[in-house]
Parts: structure tokens; sequence; C-alpha cells
């Protein structure tokens, strides 16, 4: 069912400029959408008109099937939340927890709902000790996860948000793309506008180009991202990993469809390739010994013990030195460590005050060489634990790319993202096992 759908939008602007032409966009429910689109193409102006707070010239939006009208637009705002580029326009009240009570006020809820709803997304948002702090004297970062968390506490179905990533670091980044990952993993549909390729192709089931006021194309993102000019004349920057396969496959190293990560990158590399490896020497070679490959602290090493994966040496080297491999033959997927993901409670089941502390340590044993965390109840268990995260940016593919280096991994998932973790590491035919806490 469509979320959101508009047919032929049109808006323009009281001094006559006009910012939307002829827009078509679907958005169904439970998809996550990025629109993508340089300063001026419309993204702005298409997302006041989702909730009603700006109405067309011309065409028609209709939200959950129905047209939007005075009838209707309270429960079309509460139903589509906005989150706009910049925090400072939408936190106004004194202090975050008064900010985030806000809408449930104007929902009508009793003082003690709204106490409730306000702590349970203070908690979720890890931002409770916010809570009598001015918005103005936050971080960026801060200050985005506060106005996100104003809008969540509304529930809507929908949350839209302008630019959600603009102007943070990497590690905000991060947090604010995986709580919308655990939103969406609840059924809410997630539309972003972005000038980021990289993560737009990485994150969204849907991709729009919008330029100018108009849909220049609309799609996945591997077809979207498969045609070069159509990204250049959209005036976007292509995302690297594309890039670099362009590049590979240019050169004949490279085929198959257009990767989105670079474990799709890894998978189109041509295996006359990949039968040259680098290797540390594990004892003194020469050139044109027949040596075995095994993983030692993520590195293959190259030895003469009659175990691992069997190639020849291309040059020889001391003991401790980086030499080449070639003719390898052999499963070097054998050599990979394993994954275990353990499902840490969301917030709603408890978040990390529901997990034994001690059963997290009986887990973990001292036989973990890695590990990450995805999500907000994962990482506050982290910080309970003292445990030290390796990775905590795209964790999913940075533990299936240290399995690979013969890694033993663990990934800490909050709720429904652990889940989408194993599906990813059965995909890859890692040796895997799970727990929940």
């Amino acid at each position: 069912m469509n979320a959101i759908k508009t047919s032929g939008l049109d808006h323009t602007y009281a001094d006559g400029t006009i910012a939307l032409s002829g827009v078509d966009f679907e958005a169904d429910t439970g998809e996550k959408v990025a629109v993508l689109g340089p300063n001026g193409s419309g993204k702005t102006t298409l997302f006041y008109h989702f909730n009603g707070l700006i109405r067309p010239t011309g065409g028609e939006i209709k939200v959950f099937g129905e047209d939007i009208c005075e009838k209707n637009i309270d429960e079309v705002r509460r139903r589509v939340g906005i989150v706009f580029q910049y925090p400072d326009s939408q936190l106004f009240a004194p202090t975050v927890f008064e900010d985030i009570a806000f809408g449930p006020k104007n929902l009508g809820l009793a003082h003690q709902d709204i106490k409730e709803r306000v702590s349970y997304v203070m908690q979720r948002f890890d931002i409770e000790g916010l809570a009598r702090k001015n918005p103005a004297n936050l971080s960026e970062g801060q200050k985005k996860k506060a106005a996100i968390a104003g809008v969540v506490a509304m529930e809507p179905d929908v949350l839209v948000l302008d630019e959600p990533t603009s102007g943070l670091d990497a590690a905000g980044v991060t947090d604010t793309m995986e709580i919308l990952d655990e939103l969406n993993g609840e059924g809410k549909t997630i539309i972003i506008s972005t000038h980021d390729s990289d993560l737009a192709a990485a994150w969204a089931d849907r991709v729009y180009i919008l330029n100018k006021g108009k849909v220049i194309r609309s799609g996945h993102p591997r077809h979207i991202f498969a045609d070069e000019r159509l990204v250049s004349d959209a005036g976007l920057k292509y995302p690297v990993v594309i890039q670099t396969f362009r590049e590979f496959h240019a050169r004949g190293i490279s085929k198959g469809e257009v990767p989105l990560s670079v474990l799709d990158f890894m998978d189109s590399v041509g295996m006359e390739v990949m039968s040259i490896r680098c290797a540390i020497a594990g004892c003194d070679i020469s050139a044109g010994d027949e040596v075995c490959l095994e993983m030692n602290d993520g590195m293959l090493v190259a030895g003469k013990d009659p175990s691992g994966v069997a190639g020849k040496a291309v040059f020889g080297g001391r003991k401790g030195e980086d030499i080449a491999v070639k003719d390898v033959s052999g499963d070097l997927h054998a050599l990979a460590g394993s994954i275990t993901v353990i499902r840490v409670p969301g917030v709603m089941e408890g978040g990390s005050r529901a997990v034994n502390l001690e059963k997290v340590s009986s887990i973990i044993n001292g036989q973990v060489q890695k590990i990450g965390a995805m999500g907000t109840s994962a990482k506050v268990l982290m910080n309970r634990t003292g445990l030290k995260c390796d990775f905590e940016f795209d964790v999913i593919q940075s533990g299936i790319l240290a399995a690979l280096r013969g890694f033993n991994v663990t990934i800490f998932a909050s709720g429904g993202m652990a889940d989408r973790a194993i599906e990813k590491v059965k995909e890859r035919k890692i040796k895997f096992s799970c727990f929940e806490l």
C-alpha cells in the first residue's frame, strides 16, 4: 500500500518561482526512500507537501489513499512526521524534555501518558541526560537526535527527514541512520533527502533523483547508479564503490551487476585476479616454492606446512616479509572466522536494562577477537559492560570483512536489527551462531 503518493504535483511560489513541476512520487508502507538532488532541486518543497505544510498549486497528493483536507489535516500530521534540515528551526522549548513533550501534548494525552511517552523516547535515543538542557546548548548531533525524538514521540507511521546527516561527523551519521533503520524495522516508512550518493546507494530501497523541480528518474539504487550520465546530469557525486567498479570493469577485472557495497564489489572481481594474493612469509621462502596459505591475525601467511590453501610463491622473501602467491587453489572461505550475532532487547522490550551482564560475559568468554554494536540498546550495553567495540560504522559489512580475514566476530544488535545481520551473514555463507539476551 502507498503511504504517500503524488501525481503530477506542481508548486509555484507567490513570487512566481516554479519549485515543483509534474512530480510523480510513491513511498510504500515500510519502504526506505532517498530523494537525491542538488540545492534548489525542490526536495524540501516536496517534503512540505507530505503532511500539508504547504498545498499544491496543481496535481494531487494522497496519504494512505486519502486526499489531504481540513477535515483530516490533524490526523495526517500525526501519521506523517517531518524533521527539518536545521534542528534550530524545530527546537524551541526551554528544555529538551519540554520540546519532545510538545507533540504529545497537542495530541491531548494525559499528563502521565505524556511523561511516559517522552521518557520512553529519550531512553530509546539515549538522550536521557539531556532532558533538562536547553536545546540551544547542544551539539549538532544532539540537536538532530532531539529533533527526531520529538517527531517519533508523536508515533507517526511515516518519518520524513530533510538532510538528516548534514553537519554530522561519522559517528553522528551512523547513530542517525541506525535509529532510522530501527524505526523502519518496526514497519515505519522512512523518507530522506540527501546529497550523499554513497548513503543513498547503500541504504535506500528506492531512489528518486530530483532536479529543477522535476523527477529525472526513480527506481532501485542499482539501476539508478548504473546510469553514469544520469548521475552526472543531475549534478550528483558518483558513489565511490561504483566508481571503483567501473574502473575495474573497463580493465576487464570486474564483471556483473553494479555493486552497492564493498562486499558486492569483491564478488565482482574475476577469479583470475583473486588467484594472486598478497601474504606474509611464515618462513624463508624462495621464488617458485610451493606454499600453503593460512590466516593469522587478519593476514594470509604463507608457509611450508602442508595444510591450508595451496599456491606458488611469485618471488622469495625472508620470514615476516610480504610476498605474492600465485595459482592459489582451494577455498579461502575455509580460512574465514565465524560470526556470532547477539540480539539485545530493543527499548520497547526493556533495552540494556533487561540484560543480565554476567550472561554477556559468559557468551564472550575470551574467545572473541572483534566486537561490533549496532542500535542504541546494543551500544548502551557495551558502555555498561565496558566492552570495547572494534567497529560501530557499517557494522554488518565490517564484521563480515573481518570474518573473511579469519577473525571471530561478535555483533551485538538491537531488536530487529539482529535479524538483518543474520540475513546478511547467511548470504555470505560464513559460519555463524546467534544468541538472545
